[in-house]
């Protein structure tokens, strides 16, 4: 076992949502070397190994995993930091168990910009996703918060090209692709 337990240190207000908290938390053990694995494990997350900092997203919440400390951002209270430091307490030490079947990464996804999204967008501002533009759908898109499967003009026919450039530059970048346009075994 890596880490028998996290504990909060600090709780304070959420600088990104005034309704949730952010805390500051201490991993009972060292977990550096633990990192380039969950960088691998983890999907989305970006490593910089030069400052040793994993960051990532579960459920909206914004976490920062440092050697000896342990942050998270727009928490909805103490209870849920309590069951998303015990999720992240288990996926490290479950992770350090099996880091022999793991290959560790040190690389450093890049994030998608929203333009880089919208330039391969259909372009029609149609609204069917939801959104009063194709370029507030990017953002959220780069952002993670919505999938490429919102927006249904990409998969007319005429956007054939656009689509598969997309769905290439998501995955190249670490995004989750819809497992119906992942790349079959062997590819």
């Amino acid at each position: 076992m890596l880490v028998e337990t996290i504990e909060i240190t600090h709780v304070l207000p959420c600088l990104a949502d005034t309704s949730k908290i952010r805390i500051h938390a201490q991993p009972s053990a060292d977990v550096g070397e633990a990192l380039p694995y969950l960088n691998t494990v983890l999907p989305g997350a970006i490593y910089n190994h030069a400052a040793l900092a994993l960051t990532f997203t579960r459920d909206q919440r914004i976490i920062s995993v440092f050697p000896h400390r342990v942050t998270a951002a727009k928490v909805d209270d103490l209870d849920d930091a309590q069951r998303l430091l015990e999720w992240l307490r288990d996926l490290m030490n479950e992770t350090w168990e099996r880091r022999s079947e793991v290959t560790p990464s040190c690389e450093r996804r890049q994030r998608l910009t929203a333009l880089s999204v919208f330039k391969l967008l259909p372009g029609t501002n149609c609204r069917a996703c939801g959104f009063a533009t194709c370029l507030a759908f990017a953002v959220e898109m780069a952002a993670e918060r919505r999938s490429i499967l919102q927006c249904g003009p990409l998969f007319a026919a005429a956007f054939v090209d656009k689509r598969a450039l997309l769905l290439g530059l998501l995955k190249d970048a670490g995004y989750q692709v819809p497992s119906a346009f992942a790349p079959a075994a062997g590819s």
